[in-house]
């Protein structure tokens, strides 16, 4: 997406149902996971609670190896990684798919302007084009995307044909390239609009103005994530079997073709065990097998297309993570209290080179970097955890402090300029109301902690709700953050603007309960899209905080991001 964007969390752990106790009842399945009956309706593990991924059929379910016979503990719950993701907006503009209506809604972020645009049949997925303030949105029926453009008091569309049935679609970073595919894990789990789509083809399209052309290409089965180089030249199909590289310009000049698979994986694991990170060069990937005291290092994009290496681990990785150069791999190993920092493809050719730091005495299991990859923050949400450890990437010895909290961590973000992090709190189970002290107050108790990367101050911010999604303000001088507390008419629905600099927090309550939260730099605003019959953005200055209202336009049919 384009729009400079800041942080919008986007999933909190607790969509689905089942506990987090160890106790008998669940039964392992032959993937390796608990299934609890009731738990359907995930996305990905980042809708799961804390200790369950989701598994390929929209279900939580427990990952972790079976209970001890020997009466001792279970190994810990893996870590839950939440992603964060911009609302569907550009520099300027917000866009909305009126599925009922058949257009598509775009909102000006300086003048509160609407105008629809007509885009096929029953639109659902959208996504606005980096660098540029235009939309591409897919017909859910016709299989057809429409390329928005504004134009004054009109928008000119381009249609190109795409396959039918296909409900993802991502945009390059460039804005050069856009990729449609079909995801099976989600139609299962939405059971939306249209039938099911192909196991193994995609359609690429190409955004330039006046060389708008679709392309349909054969790839590995079961597409499960798509991904680019930093460049925006190849886009990468994440699949059951293995990559496929997609080199964009070339297929987007040419007819269709199969792009076949390298395979990057151990056939033996699972494949919701497998997590696959491309380094933003696009030459090497990144494999974490679950479980394995391992990871796997391969080349699909330079000299020796297929060759792997693996780097031993001292225990097994829980969460990995690629700096924005392209060059680095950080890799949490929980067990062990170690990060380590491979530098690719050196460390992946000689691990002897890979470098660690002994955390004893921290929290580990997830890493958050910021975008300059400077500084990791390092935390848990497997157990409840009420530390934090800063590590500074860019300087030799890589060193770190370790910060105490006054609640546990769910999930964190990096402002922009990497000097603060909202940090959301995890609750404990209990009515604060009936908390015998104020420790136990606040644990039982909803909330978020601002958190200064100079010093370790944090802030903390009790909330009535659970704070949902939130977004930074460009110069991260502000964070904007939603609180839903549901549809009933007389729930909390409000958004609250923290002033990164003195702490302060002001609420903006709104009319109807918030479901995105983002940022118009080129309006100056950020905006909170809501939950209304007609159709609610409320849109706040950045500098000022003054807040406008529109209201009158269908979001009943669910953005998908």
């Amino acid at each position: 997406m384009t729009m400079r964007l800041l942080i919008g969390l986007s999933v909190l752990a607790g969509a689905c149902g089942g506990g987090g106790d160890y106790g008998a009842g669940p039964a392992l399945t032959d993937a390796g996971y608990y299934a609890d009956a009731g738990t359907v309706g995930c996305l990905s593990s980042n809708e799961c609670p804390t200790g369950y991924v989701c598994s390929e059929f929209g279900r939580c379910e427990r990952m972790m190896t079976p209970p001890p016979t020997d009466g001792g503990m279970p190994p810990p719950p893996p870590e839950i990684e939440y992603e964060f993701s911009a609302p569907i907006s550009s520099d300027r503009y917000m866009y909305v798919a009126m599925t009922a209506q058949d257009e598509l809604a775009r909102i000006d972020g300086q003048s509160l302007a609407v105008i629809a645009t007509p885009v096929g049949k029953s639109p659902k997925m959208v996504s606005a084009i980096p660098n540029n303030d235009g939309a591409v949105v897919l017909d859910s029926i016709n299989g057809t995307a429409h390329i928005v453009r504004p134009n004054g008091a009109h928008d000119l569309v381009k249609i190109v044909p795409t396959l039918k049935n296909l409900n993802r679609l991502d945009v390059d970073p460039s804005g050069r390239y856009a990729v449609v595919w079909f995801d099976l894990t989600k139609q299962i789990q939405t059971g939306g609009i249209g039938g099911v789509g192909s196991f193994q083809d995609v359609t690429v399209i190409a955004l330039a103005p006046g060389l708008e052309r679709a392309v349909d290409l054969t790839v590995g089965f079961r597409p499960r994530a798509v991904q680019f180089d930093a460049a925006g030249a190849r886009a990468f199909v994440i699949t059951q079997d293995g990559v496929s590289v997609i080199d964009l310009g070339y297929a987007t000049t040419h007819g269709p073709s199969i792009v076949p698979p390298i395979a990057v994986n151990n056939p033996a694991f699972p494949p919701e065990s497998v997590e696959v990170h491309v380094m933003s060069t696009g030459t090497y990937a990144a494999v974490r097998q679950l479980g394995e005291n391992a990871l796997h290092v391969v080349d699909i994009g330079g000299l020796e297309l297929g060759r792997s290496w693996t780097i031993p681990l001292i225990s097994p990785a829980t969460d990995i993570d690629l700096a924005p150069n392209g060059g680095r791999l950080y890799a949490v190993e929980r067990e062990a209290k170690k990060l380590a920092i491979i530098d690719i493809p050196a460390d992946a050719r000689n691990p002897s080179g890979v470098e660690t730091i002994d955390l004893t005495g921290a929290a580990i299991g997830s890493l958050v970097l910021s975008r300059d990859g400077n500084r990791g923050l390092l935390f848990t949400n497997a157990t409840a955890d009420e530390r934090i450890t800063m590590v500074k990437l860019d300087l030799p010895g890589y060193p770190f402090v370790t910060w105490p909290l006054k609640k546990s961590v769910r999930a964190v973000g990096i402002s922009p300029t990497g000097t603060t992090a909202i940090v959301i709190n995890s609750k404990s189970a209990g009515d604060p109301s009936t908390a015998a002290n104020v420790d136990e107050f606040i644990d039982r108790s909803y909330g978020y902690s601002m958190l200064d990367l100079a010093s370790g101050f944090a802030k903390l911010q009790v909330t009535p709700v659970d704070p949902g999604a939130f977004a930074y303000a460009p110069n991260g001088t502000k964070a904007y953050v939603a609180l839903d507390g549901g549809n009933a008419p007389t729930a909390i629905r409000a958004l609250q603007v923290v002033n990164t600099q003195t702490g302060v927090v002001i609420t903006k309550q709104l009319g109807s309960p918030p479901s995105a939260v983002g940022i118009l730099p080129g309006a100056d605003m950020a905006f909170t899209s809501q939950r209304h019959p007609l159709g609610r953005v409320t849109f706040v200055n950045l500098l000022t905080d003054a807040v406008r209202t529109v209201t009158g336009f269908d979001l009943n049919s669910n953005i998908v991001n």
